[in-house]
């Protein structure tokens, strides 16, 4: 339950190890750098650099993180919205106009618009995680709900990974790594047969 506290391109390397028939090479480059070797198959492993900062999520953070990813994996953007409302620690959202229903409505479109897209399959190259985030950030500036800065720092530490990872492998399926998260044991024993049945269904299979 670490968090990079800095994590910007200078603090990523990306050790790649290229596979061929007769030698192995291995390499470590700048996150900023996108060039590959194409002579073999290439294996990819993640180092981070300077980790003197760090932040924790608190028992209580790590609860509504949970509670919030599961409304998004359920397709209800309106729960998202009120959970990020109800559990903000500090929001004046029902002093803006729309209120609380506004700011819901506006979470439950963007969920809406990710599993749209979902559809036709979720790869770094046709999934924009950094718009949709930006979306819901500026959602939050505009009806005043504060971000903690324990979730502010994953969101940042998202769009750095997420371009990183668009410049490794723009074809990466984030449902493919997703799946054994979503579906771990861990997670699944909390949930009643018929929330089980809706993410097999929506999730595995694709309705």
């Amino acid at each position: 339950n670490f968090v990079h506290g800095d994590l910007h391109p200078g603090n990523v390397l990306v050790q790649t190890t290229t596979m061929n028939s007769d030698t192995t090479t291995s390499s470590s480059t700048s996150s900023s750098s996108s060039e590959t070797s194409k002579k073999g198959a290439e294996k990819y492993t993640i180092v981070f650099l300077d980790a003197g900062i760090a932040t924790s999520l608190s028992p209580r953070d790590q609860q509504n993180l949970i509670d919030l990813f599961r409304a998004v994996i359920f397709n209800d953007g309106d729960k998202a919205g009120r959970l990020m409302v109800e559990r903000a620690r500090h929001e004046r959202c029902s002093q803006v106009e729309g209120g609380v229903d506004a700011f819901a409505a506006g979470i439950d479109s963007i969920v809406s618009d990710f599993h749209d897209r979902r559809k036709e399959g979720l790869t770094l190259g046709t999934v924009r995680i950094g718009t949709l985030l930006g979306r819901v950030l500026d959602l939050c500036r505009i009806h005043g709900v504060e971000i903690d800065p324990a979730m502010a720092t994953i969101v940042l530490s998202t769009l750095v990974l997420e371009g990183l990872g668009r410049s490794l492998d723009p074809d990466l399926d984030l449902m493919h790594l997703a799946l054994p998260f979503v579906v771990s044991w861990d997670n699944m024993r909390r949930l009643s047969q018929s929330q089980f049945l809706q993410v097999f269904h929506h999730w595995l299979l694709g309705f």
